[in-house]
């Protein structure tokens, strides 16, 4: 009887010298130690993996690693963020690992028909089109075909299944995952989980501590320091913001060292904006943007590409 796949077999596992070859020639990155153990811990597909590491490790290479190593493999990666998704696949097309990213925008039947006939190897899909009301990407999960292809399902983010479950529902939904894939391991990904919130995501995704294999990386990030102001001013003024722009900064002087102001609400976010927008020259003042989840798909990655190359 054919073995199916993706399921393991003595000699499928490859030493660590020929995952940290294989990737080096695939995304020329040379892969630490705890991202092989990662990738071996897929590849056996008998447990869950918890990967707990910084923002910046490389947590995101070990999705994509496994597929070195099972030629008819696929990975589905489920992320909150679809600049994520965008960043990913401009990696795995690069390194030509057919690649999708499913959001809002791309989740057409079309697409969906190309996911049922293997087209993909790596599926990048966020929560809402993961777990659908209207199962349409279910459907694709439960095609015994299909389901025989995957090595393992990522939830990146994680620790977002507890932050954002309250107004995002369908990260709650991912708890039917074991339901509706049992034999299929989970690779459950955060930069930082409390012992509160490690134990929530393990009982709402019904994994078992004897059954998951836990690699932890230290979050600490000695180039960062947390430092807390006391507001001076009153909040509606974003007085307390004004050391990000000095007082007479004028068109020519050197840049401005790059900062990102975080707000819960929309309407303060492009307030602040504007108040620090006026404390530049006029030529500069678009340089300090907003950015919201109410701004379209292609306005966020223009922006997020400006950001990355300096010109905002």
């Amino acid at each position: 009887m054919p073995v199916p796949p993706n399921q393991p077999t003595p000699a499928s596992i490859p030493p660590f010298s020929i995952i940290r070859r294989r990737t080096q020639e695939v995304f020329n990155v040379q892969p630490c130690l705890w991202q092989m153990k990662v990738v071996e811990a897929i590849l056996h597909r008998e447990r869950d993996v918890l990967c707990i590491a910084g923002t910046g490790m490389g947590k995101t290479l070990t999705f994509w690693m496994p597929l070195l190593f099972r030629p008819e493999g696929i990975q589905i990666v489920v992320t909150p963020l679809n600049l994520l998704g965008k960043q990913n696949i401009v990696a795995l097309t690069r390194a030509h690992i057919p690649a999708i990213s499913i959001n809002s925008e791309t989740a057409t039947a079309t697409n969906f028909h190309a996911i049922l006939k293997l087209k993909y190897r790596a599926i990048v899909i966020s929560p809402e089109q993961m777990m659908r009301p209207d199962r349409e990407f279910e459907k694709i999960l439960k095609d015994t075909r299909f389901a025989s292809h995957i090595i393992s399902i990522v939830i990146d983010e994680a620790h977002c299944l507890t932050d954002w479950g309250e107004f995002r529902p369908e990260y709650r939904e991912l708890a039917r995952l074991h339901y509706l894939l049992p034999s299929i391991p989970l690779l459950v990904a955060s930069a930082t989980l409390t012992k509160t919130a490690l134990n929530d995501i393990m009982r709402l995704l019904q994994m078992r501590l004897g059954n998951t294999a836990v690699l932890r990386r230290s979050s600490d990030r000695p180039n960062i320091k947390i430092g807390v102001k006391k507001i001076k001013y009153a909040l509606n003024t974003f007085a307390d913001l004004a050391f990000l722009v000095p007082d007479d900064y004028k068109d020519g002087d050197p840049p401005l060292p790059k900062f990102l102001v975080f707000f819960d609400n929309i309407s303060d976010s492009i307030a602040a904006a504007n108040s620090l927008r006026k404390r530049l020259p006029t030529p500069l003042r678009e340089k300090i943007k907003w950015f919201n989840s109410d701004m379209s798909n292609t306005f966020k990655e223009a922006e997020f590409d400006n950001l990355t190359t300096g010109k905002t």
